[in-house]
């Protein structure tokens, strides 16, 4: 067991993602899959699309007999005929004919190539087209899009609208997926009230209950089903109810506040009392947000927050996010970024990770970076930022136009 407040890196806290179990899966609909994880591979039932079918409005052709072919001198086809949509095509195309398509149609057998309908003229019952064409023009071959038997979407895919509508033609109505995560939100403070409350309750010196809502809205959009607990005063007792209640309904427990070293220290203490926890973290070296606590009951993951919004924030993005994903069987995540250069000089203690929120802005085609200055409780700055940089631990802060790595949230 970890001992109080024995601080470990952002690296480090990653390595012990591994000792919390994925949660087993579910059925679901394909129309209710979008934005689930994937839990077994998917494979093409049946060769997509099943036969040659036209990209385009024109003629099926075989393209030998229009090479050479020009407007002055065109290449003149034997009308035979149109394939229908829905139609299978009863007859071979023959050397010199021509046959209609419309886009989608299948092709009839012989054809290899498709004339646009710009590019060809029907005259009486010939065809002429005006250029040449290469096999596989306007073609999609059989198995073109996927062979019977070929895994399309691999186990660990986190389902995308694209996903969905290659689910759709691949003739699958519903999907295992990972089962969704249920995420507690429990924050605790004397001094929070309601978002809709009165502040000048208890003399001026309340606060609103932000850090529901915010932490809220990340698990959910980390695909989890998050549930607010309401807020507890400062208590251990009350606090260990509401975590027992928790983790006896949902997945992870996330408790915002109490977690520092000082006085109010109750979440730790809350829970062990509540569920017997054992403690793995108390303490990350990362600015914002180092007095975070991480344990584990049985299957279930607990994360004491920062009380103060912008640290839970990225507390929630850097260290609940990698958790999340770990249950949920994804693997690390390559997170997107764009480069850009800072505006000026933005100084770090050795240490610890800092997460700075920055502005970015463009000149001359040159992406610029300006940090935004914060404290943990201006959560308004925070949403004016486009994103985050990350100077490492060992950096004493990073030069004016340095080039850096912008991370969105």
């Amino acid at each position: 067991m970890t001992e109080f407040f024995h601080v470990i890196t952002a690296d480090q806290f990653i390595e012990q993602l591994a000792g919390f179990p994925r949660l087993g899966s579910e059925t679901v609909p394909l129309d209710g899959a979008v934005g689930r994880v994937l839990a077994a591979d998917i494979a093409a039932l049946e060769d997509l699309p099943e036969g040659a079918r036209s990209t385009v409005d024109g003629y099926a052709v075989r393209a030998a007999d229009t090479f050479g072919a020009s407007e002055p001198l065109p290449a003149m086809l034997a009308m035979a005929g149109e394939v229908r949509m829905n139609q299978r095509p009863q007859r071979k195309l023959d050397k010199g004919q021509a046959v209609y398509v419309p886009t989608g149609a299948c092709l009839p057998d012989g054809a290899d190539a498709v004339a646009m309908i710009e590019i060809a003229e029907l005259m009486g019952e010939h065809v002429l087209v005006m250029s040449d064409v290469a096999p596989g023009t306007g073609v999609v071959r059989r198995g073109e899009d996927a062979n019977k038997g070929d895994v399309v979407i691999s186990a660990g895919q986190k389902l995308e609208p694209r996903h969905i509508g290659a689910l759709a033609a691949l003739g699958y109505g519903s999907v295992r997926v990972e089962r969704r995560i249920k995420c507690a939100v429990i924050s605790t403070g004397d001094e929070l009230v309601d978002i809709e409350g009165d502040l000048t309750k208890g003399g001026g010196a309340s606060v609103r209950d932000v850090n529901s809502h915010l932490i809220r809205a990340q698990a959910e959009a980390f695909g989890c089903e998050a549930r607010l607990y309401g807020i507890c005063r400062d208590g251990e007792a009350e606090l260990a109810d509401a975590i027992q209640e928790a983790c006896a309904e949902c997945d992870v427990v996330l408790v915002s506040g109490g977690s520092s070293a000082g006085f109010m220290d109750l979440t730790k203490q809350a829970f062990k009392r509540a569920v017997d926890a054992d403690i793995l973290v108390h303490g990350i070296a990362v600015k914002p947000g180092k007095p975070t606590i991480v344990a584990k009951s049985g299957v279930k993951a607990l994360v004491g927050l920062p009380g103060h919004p912008v640290s839970a924030f990225f507390i929630m993005i850097e260290v609940v996010r990698p958790l999340i994903r770990s249950m949920q069987g994804l693997g690390n995540e390559q997170r997107p970024f764009v480069l850009a250069g800072l505006s000026a000089k933005i100084p770090s203690n050795q240490g610890r990770e800092d997460f700075v929120p920055v502005r970015l802005s463009s000149d001359g085609g040159k992406i610029a970076a300006d940090a935004v200055p914060y404290k943990s409780g201006l959560i308004t700055l925070l949403s004016r930022s486009d994103g985050y940089i990350r100077i490492p631990r060992l950096a004493e802060g990073l030069d004016g136009g340095s080039e850096v790595k912008v991370f969105g949230y």
